[in-house]
């Protein structure tokens, strides 16, 4: 089922439930006020009857013509018909529209000699009308001198046919069921296009989704500009294509310069083995060779090693916590034992560390990195020159900064320097050698200890590579 379908169906069924209480209170109500302004009538109009007659001690006087009594007109189509019965049944006076079958069902009741005083209603079936009666009754009829307008009880009845009422409860009935399903019909057509106009975004993003292949991220979703939720999703949507762009062309650069760095000691070890192999060789020269290849294969293992550390997510490469441990101490001694190297004059260690700062990190990374970037500062700059290893404490964190004065890097280059087998183009023009590893790797191993390592430089005028630890 559709997104449309099924939003459309929530509101509809919604709206139904609510068109159809609606419809039944306003049904109910106006019935209600139908059948009460009927019988309100019916009741007026026999209380008009019955104040036409005087209930004395003896007898009941019927004087209509000493009273004002208004029940309806006197045509016969009026619906409105009434009826005054006295003693023995006899017709004391009746509507111009009252029938021989309302005379004789008002002879019949009053036969059954109804209680006196009190209003009955009848509703008549057979005749299809209301009936509304009362019987009047003097407490002791006394027969002697009797007037002709005078008897022991009336019975006074006022009638009116259903039909009419029945008719306007049946149009209210088609009326509160054919408006509703109307305006529900219309208002699911007219939801319907609005659902799918308010949705059509997401149908074109979807469609566009579909015909991006595997490596294909140059396609970007169309966003709509009315910055709804959906145009959000597009614009995420989009920067998350962005960031797959990136990761994809960085692989792919990364694989290309991997295979490139690769071949270069492969092809070396080929050649030197296929050399020796040439003709029978003296012990020494063997000795040589191997020593040749044995170096081309550390270099080899070395860079297989690099990627096998790059080429974990970044998960992998969050590292658990290890024990705290004084880092001014370990600074001094690590800078100690330091293999010697020919520029060893040019190195200066400036350890401003408290004896009590400690980090937690493993040591042997921290080594890491810290090598990386001294033999990265010897590599770039000229022999005589200094270079500078300053260690101090800002702001709740270890700060070890790197500098020289070599060739520096240009501004284009810095938001380059930490991708993998990246290396500028000074560098390779120099003819200094490096497979661009070892800075992506120092990045990669200060973000596992929870640090970060930022680079300045000045082309020409050297360099200053910081490394921020957190205290333990």
């Amino acid at each position: 089922m559709k997104l449309t379908t099924r939003v459309s169906a929530f509101f509809l069924a919604t709206l139904a439930i609510a068109l159809g209480i609606y419809s039944l209170v306003f049904y109910s109500l106006a019935r209600n006020h139908i059948d009460y302004q009927f019988e309100h009538q019916l009741r007026a109009s026999l209380d008009s009857l019955v104040a036409a007659a005087e209930v004395e001690e003896t007898e009941v006087k019927w004087q209509p013509l000493e009273h004002s009594i208004a029940l309806g007109s006197s045509e016969p189509s009026d619906p409105l018909r009434w009826i005054v019965i006295g003693d023995g049944n006899f017709v004391v006076e009746k509507s111009t529209n009252a029938d021989d079958p309302f005379t004789a069902r008002a002879m019949k009741i009053a036969s059954s000699a109804p209680e006196p005083q009190k209003t009955f209603t009848l509703n008549d079936p057979p005749s299809h009308q209301t009936l509304f009666y009362q019987r009047l009754i003097a407490p002791n009829p006394q027969r002697v001198d009797r007037q002709l307008d005078e008897f022991d009880e009336l019975l006074m009845m006022v009638g009116r046919p259903t039909m009419q009422r029945d008719q306007t409860v049946a149009r209210l009935g088609w009326l509160v069921v054919l408006v509703p399903l109307a305006a529900w019909l219309t208002i699911a057509a007219l939801g319907r296009w609005i659902v799918a106009q308010a949705l059509r975004p997401l149908t074109k993003m979807s469609g566009e989704a579909q015909k991006i292949a595997g490596a294909d991220f140059q396609t970007r979703l169309p966003v709509h500009p009315s910055k709804d939720e959906l145009s959000n999703l597009g614009t995420v949507f989009n920067r998350l294509l962005d960031r797959q762009q990136i990761a994809f062309e960085q692989q792919r650069r990364f694989a290309g310069d991997a295979a490139h760095e690769l071949r270069t000691p492969l092809t070396v070890l080929l050649g030197h083995i296929d050399i020796t192999l040439r003709r029978t060789r003296t012990e020494a020269e063997y000795t040589s060779n191997l020593q040749l290849l044995r170096k081309q294969t550390i270099s080899l293992q070395e860079i297989v090693e690099s990627l096998l550390f790059l080429a974990r997510s970044d998960e992998d490469g969050v590292l658990p916590r290890s024990e705290s441990w004084v880092i001014s101490e370990w600074l001094d001694s690590h800078w100690d034992s330091r293999p010697h190297v020919p520029r060893q004059a040019d190195l200066e260690l400036d350890n401003q560390l408290d004896d009590d700062t400690q980090i937690a990190a493993p040591a042997s990374l921290l080594s890491r990195v810290l090598d990386n970037l001294v033999s990265n500062a010897l590599k770039y700059s000229q022999s005589g020159t200094r270079v500078t290893v300053a260690a101090s404490c800002e702001q709740g964190q270890v700060v070890i900064r790197v500098s020289d004065s070599g060739t520096g890097i240009a501004q284009g280059d810095l938001a380059s320097i930490f991708d993998p087998f990246f290396r500028t183009a000074e560098a390779r023009g120099a003819g200094i050698t490096g497979n661009g590893l070892g800075l992506a790797i120092a990045s990669r191993i200060a973000k596992s200890l929870g640090g970060s390592l930022e680079c300045e430089s000045k082309l020409g005028k050297g360099s200053t590579f910081t490394l921020r630890l957190p205290q333990a």
